[in-house]
């Protein structure tokens, strides 16, 4: 699907029409570029449990979120002093007896501790006015051991015994990372790849996949969400001690995306494919519309950790050649990793590594907190820790309780949104400049990637371009400063003389067009500074 009847709020930016039959118009949104409404986006995943209490019980909630609703985006184009993502991932916020909701007991039951469906309905609507998608997380591997389902499975004379995976002798063979996966119970053994309290469905059983399509057209066409993201789509269906990555897996979500797309046309399904990119890129575009590029976050925040591009050319190279045109997601982390700060440490590195994620091709998420520099580190309840609003112990403004859920970081006094709002070149100020840049700039949400060679292996550097829209991006890895600076680009698709324009840091001089459409030795600057970014707009003159 090309389109979306949401809202669209975010700034474009006025191209003069083209006056050579050449170069075509530069597109104005993902449907001009013959991409899908999804390019046009920038999602930011929340866990409701931790965003905003609405009702000072210290667990977060839907109408938290709502109240939020224009820090990550007020709905006005003009104004850059929300976030600007345009688009929401919620983690699950179906019925569940666990916090982190991935063991479900009721598919079409909002959990309790986050509200009613009125409030979900409440979200979508605010959120769909100021112009942003909201998905969902879906778990089809497994349900909840305390699911209605499982338990009437149970008993291998009812009409769901079939729609989880028993054996009456365990098969014996362990899981993909050395785990238990075969469970005793009643005298017999089901199969759950995570643990025993999250058995998995049979999805070769047709009477589940049926009911998991129902569930997925309820959210679809009576709530009204904008699609799912599928949690463990890697682990859906096992061939004997074969359990990742299977054709069997790749057939059924096939078949999931195509029942999504009848129901609405233009539903997102994104994966947690956690495998490496050449295997990710098998479930693109057919069984998935995107997957989350894990191969390519590693590589940006080891390439800043090591301070050079030799580890990250190569994954940008793949990930370039393995998809359709932006048909993936990159990230920094998400809810199952350290975080983006206890990784890089200091607030440059982190807008290093944010500059390279927002300048990418595909469709970026950001992990709530990430803007500010949330800390957090195993076990999983700290790496989810509530987002600190001010820097007003003990709430946070995060909850008006004594304590919320789960104790706040150490330093939220400090790492919070109220530090930052407004501050010239905090975080948070970073992140938004990058996310409104992105917004506005069709190089950078829809252009090819070309690498640009550079004189230093400590300098990471490419050219986003689509129609007469280029865009130089270069960033320094390194701790230390760098006069090495001078940039080639073989062969490119720029047509005759350009000036070059800052759009993030700054720039000194014009690189000289060659008949190929590249440049040779161009030095935007004379030296770059440790983990210096810098964005530079080429206009054709």
């Amino acid at each position: 699907s090309t389109s979306t009847s949401i809202t669209t709020t975010t700034t474009t930016t006025t191209v003069p029409p083209t006056t050579t039959t050449t170069v075509p118009p530069t597109p104005q949104t993902a449907e001009d570029a013959g991409l899908h409404w999804w390019n046009d986006r920038v999602f930011y995943e929340i866990f409701v449990r931790s965003f905003k209490d609405s009702d000072g019980d210290g667990v977060g909630d839907l109408r938290g979120v709502i109240e939020s609703l224009d820090y990550l985006n007020d709905g006005d184009p003009s104004t850059t002093d929300d976030l600007g993502v345009t688009g929401i991932w919620l983690m699950p916020v179906f019925e569940s007896p666990s916090y982190h909701g991935y063991d479900v007991v009721d598919y079409r039951e909002i959990e309790p501790d986050y509200g009613r469906i009125q409030d979900l309905r409440g979200l979508l609507a605010a959120a769909h006015e100021r112009g942003i998608a909201v998905i969902v997380d879906l778990v089809v591997n497994h349900s909840s051991r305390q699911h209605e389902w499982f338990q009437e499975s149970r008993d291998p004379s009812s009409e769901l015994a079939d729609w989880y995976i028993w054996e009456d002798q365990s098969p014996g063979f362990i899981g993909p990372w050395g785990q238990t996966v075969w469970h005793g119970l009643d005298g017999r053994y089901f199969y759950g790849v995570f643990w025993d309290g999250m058995p998995d469905l049979n999805l070769e059983n047709p009477d589940v996949t049926a009911e998991l399509e129902s569930i997925a057209s309820f959210w679809l066409e009576d709530v009204g969400v904008d699609g799912f993201r599928v949690d463990a789509a890697r682990h859906l269906i096992e061939d004997g001690d074969d359990q990742e990555d299977t054709p069997q897996t790749i057939a059924w979500l096939e078949g999931f995306n195509g029942h999504t797309d009848e129901i609405a046309s233009n539903s997102l399904i994104v994966g947690e494919a956690w495998s490496p990119t050449v295997i990710v890129g098998q479930y693109i575009p057919g069984a998935l519309d995107l997957a989350f590029e894990f191969e390519l976050s590693d590589a940006i925040l080891l390439g800043i950790e090591a301070g050079n591009t030799s580890g990250l050319r190569p994954v940008l190279e793949r990930v370039m050649e393995t998809y359709p045109a932006g048909q993936f997601a990159p990230f920094l982390a998400n809810h199952d990793q350290t975080r983006v700060m206890n990784r890089l440490f200091n607030e440059d590195r982190a807008a290093a590594a944010a500059s390279i994620l927002l300048t990418l091709p595909g469709v970026p998420f950001l992990y709530y907190g990430e803007e500010i520099g949330m800390n957090g580190t195993k076990p999983d309840e700290r790496i989810r820790t509530p987002m600190p609003w001010t820097g007003e112990a003990p709430g946070f403004d995060f909850t008006t309780a004594d304590a919320p859920w789960e104790p706040f970081q150490g330093g939220a006094e400090d790492v919070n949104v109220a530090a930052q709002d407004g501050v010239e070149g905090s975080l948070l100020e970073i992140y938004r400049s990058l996310v409104h840049l992105r917004n506005g700039s069709p190089a950078l949400k829809y252009g090819d990637l070309q690498l640009v060679d550079s004189a230093s292996g400590a300098v990471l550097s490419y050219l986003r371009s689509i129609g007469d829209d280029h865009i130089l991006v270069i960033v320094n890895l390194g701790r230390t400063p760098t006069n090495a600076i001078a940039f080639d680009l073989a062969e490119g698709p720029l047509d005759g003389p350009v000036k070059a324009r800052a759009l993030m840091g700054r720039v000194d001089g014009d690189p000289d067009v060659d008949p190929s459409g590249g440049f040779t030795g161009y030095k935007p600057v004379s030296e770059l500074a440790p983990y210096e970014v810098l964005i530079i707009q080429l206009d054709e003159v």
